[in-house]
């Protein structure tokens, strides 16, 4: 796909920037109470310790790779990559202003 011009208003794509920022650490904090708040039931074992209940510890919270872990650790991956979303995007748009304005220095503005 070629573009003959691409613009961006950098105030408005900064200030979306900022929100984007903004709700991205709001959901960060969320996902670390709600974190906190399952990694505290788990380690209550709430399933039990008769044999049913320890036979699913077993296999969802014990054991090289279990899946209450893997599940978690997924999940904070997908949340502390969008948390840093705002961030990435103000850098992208402030270096490309940046670079517009260098540019007019060296060569002109047009």
């Amino acid at each position: 796909m070629t573009a003959e011009n691409t613009a961006v208003n950098p105030t408005e794509a900064l200030s979306a920037a900022g929100q984007l920022t903004t709700v991205g650490d709001s959901m960060l904090a969320k996902w670390r109470t709600l974190r906190g708040r399952i990694d505290d039931l788990n380690g209550s074992q709430p399933w039990g310790n008769d044999d049913p209940g320890k036979n699913f510890n077993k296999n969802y919270l014990e054991g090289d790779n279990p899946p209450a872990k893997s599940v978690l650790e997924g999940g904070e991956s997908m949340v502390v990559a969008v948390s840093k979303l705002g961030e990435q995007v103000r850098e992208g748009v402030q270096g490309t202003v940046d670079l517009d304005d260098l540019t007019g220095e060296w060569f002109g503005k047009q």
